[in-house]
C-alpha cells in the first residue's frame, strides 16, 4: 500500500529511524547533520513536527538515535552525540553526550551521568525497540588485548536506563559493523555478515530468552548469491527478506532454498521492514507541520 507522506521531502531522503505502537519517527540526517524530526500516524495521516535537539557540538562528531514508548503512552527519543577524536584504537570520545525527548513534555533535556561506556554503531545503522527498550549493536575496547567487543545495547524507555546485554561467543568477537540487530518473532536477534567478493554469508541468531546470555542461538546460515546484499526484515513464517545490490527487494526461505522477486525497488537503506499495528496515537495532538513542508506532498511505500 502506497500512503501520502505530507512532508516536502527536499533531499529525497528521510530515514525511518523506528517505529512503535502505530506511529513512525523519521529524520533526515543524510549528511550527519540532523535538519528535521518528525513523528508520523499513517493510519491517520496525522504528522507532529520535534523540535530540534539542544546538544549543537563545534567540533566533529557523531550521534544516535533510538525512539520508543513506555506503558504510559509516552513516546520518546533519545539521542547519543559522540565526539570524534584522533585515537586510532577508539575513534569516538567515551562517554557521549546524551538528551532525552519526551513527546508529553514537548521539549528536549539533557541527561547526565547515565554511565555509557560504549560506542553504538553510526548513526545508518539499525536499532530495534522490544520489551520497552531502544536496542543498538555497541562496542568497546577489550583492555586485555586491545581488541574490539560487541555486545548490544539496551534503553530503558520507561527508566531512562542504558544496560549491556552480551553477545555469545560466536558474536563477541565480531567487527561492530559487521553486525545488526534485528527483531525475529518477538525475539532480539543479530544478524552477522561475513563479506566476500563473491558475496560471502551471514548467520541469523536470536536471544530466545531475554536477558539470558546462554539462550542465544545460531538459527542458520544463509549464502549472500545472486546480488543478496543485507536483511531487512523476517516474516512471520520464517521467511527473510533481502535487499540486492540490484536495489530491488527479495523474499528467501531458508528452509527451502527458494528466492522470489518481490518487484520493489528501492536501495539498501532506503527498505525497512517492521510489523505496524494501526492507532489513533497523535489524534488529539497538534499538528505543527509549517506551509513551506507542505507545499511537496512526497510518498511512502508501506510493505
Amino acid at each position: 500500500m502506497e500512503l501520502n507522506f505530507p512532508v516536502n521531502c527536499q533531499l529525497g531522503y528521510y530515514r525511518i529511524v523506528g517505529t512503535c505502537n502505530g506511529v513512525v519517527c523519521l529524520c533526515d540526517d543524510l549528511f550527519g547533520e540532523l535538519k528535521n524530526l518528525f513523528l508520523w500516524n499513517p493510519s491517520i495521516q496525522k504528522i507532529t513536527t520535534l523540535p530540534l535537539p539542544l546538544i549543537k557540538p563545534q567540533q566533529p562528531h557523531m550521534f544516535v538515535l533510538g525512539f520508543g514508548a513506555n506503558n504510559d503512552d509516552d513516546y520518546k527519543l533519545v539521542r547519543l552525540v559522540y565526539n570524534i577524536n584522533d585515537d586510532v584504537v577508539s575513534r569516538y570520545s567515551i562517554p557521549p553526550e546524551v538528551e532525552i525527548f519526551s513527546l508529553n513534555s514537548g521539549v528536549w533535556r539533557r541527561v547526565i551521568g547515565v554511565g555509557v561506556k560504549h560506542c553504538m554503531v553510526e548513526f545508518m545503522w539499525s536499532q530495534v525497540f522490544l520489551n520497552g527498550a531502544v536496542h543498538w549493536i555497541a562496542y568497546d575496547v577489550d583492555p586485555t588485548n586491545s581488541g574490539v567487543r560487541s555486545s548490544v545495547m539496551a534503553f530503558s524507555v520507561a527508566d531512562e536506563v542504558f544496560k549491556e546485554i552480551m553477545l555469545p561467543e560466536g558474536l563477541v568477537g565480531e567487527i561492530a559493523m559487521n553486525l545488526s540487530v534485528m527483531v525475529f518473532e518477538g525475539s532480539l536477534a543479530v544478524v552477522k555478515y561475513e563479506r566476500e567478493i563473491d558475496g560471502g554469508s551471514c548467520e541469523v541468531w536470536v536471544m530466545k530468552s531475554y536477558g539470558g546470555l546462554e539462550s542465544w542461538s545460531r538459527l542458520y546460515r544463509v549464502n549472500l548469491v545472486e546480488d543478496m546484499e543485507k536483511v531487512v526484515g523476517f516474516r512471520c513464517n520464517g521467511e527473510v527478506l533481502f535487499s540486492t545490490r540490484g536495489n530491488d527487494m527479495v523474499l528467501y526461505d531458508p528452509s527451502s532454498g527458494d528466492k522470489k522477486d518481490l518487484g520493489i525497488r528501492g536501495s539498501a537503506r532506503s527498505f525497512y521492514v517492521q510489523n505496524y499495528v494501526e492507532s489513533l496515537v497523535l489524534l488529539r495532538g497538534n499538528s505543527v507541520v509549517s506551509d513551506e513542508f507542505l507545499e511537496g506532498m512526497g510518498s511512502l511505500s508501506m510493505q
